[in-house]
């Protein structure tokens, strides 16, 4: 079989134990980037005589996502040329290594430093975790990108609590978590060596046009990607803010729609392979996006705690489809370059994060903190009805034609 993006391959050889390692891929993305934002406080204190500990422990939680945003690109050449598994085991080492590296260290810089190397190696293994499943036969794509999505899901249902228990014995200790990646280690020798691999073309043979990155299609996507990775951080960061305003204080409440949405996220990402089929990839944006618009313009105007709370866990759901399709999407844009369009497109979503707390904070000073909800409810649907619009446009071309 000629897998778009890869060498000739035959699905059959990617067995159970190499699809068990591909979807264990899913889990670096929130242990590598988000679980150590639990510890920001206690960073805090340990080291409040630190010069520069304001800027320091942030950057301590946040900039693995800008070091990963930086690296997937480059990762997805590094794929074409070597392949899933060789690029998979050496950022599983370079993961559990960085990322338990803090618990080690009493100096705020050389965290800062682990944590970077940390978002590389989580670029490495998320991108090609992704790549390889992109290489899959038609049938097992699809569904293997929604499952995808639930494992990432699942680890952050699982991850958050155990890292708080953790953290009650001190800061130190919850950074071994990152040594999970040792136990996905065995699992990626069953990878086959060719597997995401560019294949060789003869010489004088030319790219078509899905070989440019840059194209419409592309272009269009991450403007979708950018705007799903600041939206992913409403739940979380959001959420507590905006129940305070309405006067909840009780953290147990306060956790409940972070919960609702991450549960939601992790059920809804494994209908992903029947919805895309049912919709396709143009359609299941359409969809994810007026929806999204619809409900966040419902969280962002009601006083009601329960209609907030299943507002964000129908969020949730809806941002548990667009991860996967965003992956489906660039390898669809570019399957000359399916590493590299799905590494460029994560990157774009990860990375526009850094972004969405300098937004958020306009938007609030100007307008108060619902109209940060409007505002993204607005860009939801305005981008929603444009794919929509487009969709039409080309069904009627095809009609007439």
């Amino acid at each position: 079989m000629q897998i778009p993006g890869g060498a000739s391959v035959d699905a059959q050889r990617v067995g159970v134990g190499g699809q068990v390692a591909l979807l264990a891929c899913g889990l670096f993305a929130t242990i590598g980037l988000f679980s150590p934002g639990l510890l920001l406080p206690q960073l805090e204190q340990a080291f409040a005589g630190t010069p520069n500990v304001d800027l320091l422990v942030p950057l301590v939680g946040t900039i693995a996502s800008f070091s990963f945003a930086v690296a997937a690109p480059g990762v997805g050449a590094l794929l074409a040329r070597f392949g899933c598994r060789a690029v998979i085991i050496p950022s599983l080492i370079l993961f559990a290594v960085a990322g338990t590296a803090p618990a080690m260290l009493d100096n705020l810089w050389a965290m800062v430093a682990a944590r970077a190397v940390v978002g590389a190696a989580v670029a490495g293994v998320f991108t090609a975790g992704l790549t390889g499943i992109g290489s899959l036969s038609d049938a097992n794509r699809a569904r293997m990108f929604g499952w995808y999505g639930v494992v990432g899901g699942a680890t952050a249902i699982l991850v958050f609590p155990a890292v708080g228990a953790i953290a009650r014995t001190g800061w130190r200790l919850p950074f071994a978590i990152h040594l999970v990646a040792l136990l996905v280690l065995p699992l990626a020798f069953l990878l086959p060596k060719a597997l995401g691999r560019a294949a060789r073309r003869a010489p004088g043979e030319r790219r078509g046009e899905s070989a440019n990155l840059f194209g419409p299609a592309m272009v269009g996507l991450l403007i979708v990607a950018a705007y799903a990775g600041m939206c992913m951080l409403l739940a979380p960061i959001y959420a507590p803010l905006y129940l305070g305003s309405l006067g909840i204080t009780d953290t147990r409440l306060l956790a409940i729609p972070v919960t609702l949405s991450a549960v939601c996220a992790a059920i809804s990402a494994a209908v992903y392979g029947p919805a895309q089929r049912f919709l396709g990839i143009a359609g299941v944006f359409a969809a994810i996006l007026i929806g999204i618009g619809g409900v966040l313009l419902v969280a962002g105007t009601t006083d009601s705690v329960v209609i907030f709370c299943i507002a964000l866990g129908i969020l949730g759901g809806l941002m548990g489809l667009v991860a996967p399709n965003i992956s489906a999407a660039a390898l669809a844009a570019a399957p000359e370059k399916g590493g590299e369009a799905m590494g460029l497109a994560n990157g774009v979503m990860f990375g526009s994060q850094l972004l969405f707390p300098f937004i958020a904070t306009w938007i609030r000073s100007q307008a108060g903190l619902g109209a940060v909800l409007l505002v993204f409810a607005a860009a939801a649907l305005g981008i929603g009805v444009t794919i929509l619009a487009r969709m039409t446009v080309i069904r009627r071309r095809v009609v007439q034609s």
